[in-house]
């Protein structure tokens, strides 16, 4: 509950500093990792990151992805595997051993539709609930 309240307070800055911003959420994990699904981390357009998605092993990676994110306004999932023992494509051997899940979602300022709201409605009236994603296909 701290790293949502975290991740709100972070998002409300960007919103009245005119700053754009990337929510990255553990959406599935096969194996073990540090963080379980549902764990978030916001990334502002001068990459400043509130929450974490690993221990450490993926941000590097993952601020990477939200700038991508950012830029191109398009939201992506990606797929870490660090179950290889040479530490897999991001070349770290920190003890995550699964394939870790991240969904990167562009943060539209001008929507009230977006992550961040829902978790701000959520905490300001002590509610419960479940974020729903799903992409179309045209």
């Amino acid at each position: 509950m701290k790293e949502i309240r975290e991740i709100v307070g972070a998002y409300q800055l960007c919103r009245r500093s005119g700053k754009s911003a990337v929510l990255a959420t553990v959406v599935h994990l096969e194996g073990s990792s540090y963080r379980r699904p549902g764990a978030r981390m916001l990334i502002d357009e001068e990459g400043n990151m509130t929450g974490a998605i690993s221990g450490g092993c993926l941000e590097g990676d993952a601020l990477r992805k939200a700038m991508l994110t950012l830029t191109q306004k398009q939201n992506r999932l990606i797929t870490y595997d660090t179950s290889d023992e040479e530490g897999g494509l991001i070349g770290l051997q920190l003890g995550c051993e699964g394939i870790i899940h991240v969904l990167f979602e562009y943060i539209d300022p001008e929507s009230l539709l977006h992550p961040v709201c829902f978790l701000e409605h959520a905490l300001a009236n002590r509610q419960t609930g479940a974020l729903i994603t799903f992409k179309q296909k045209f």
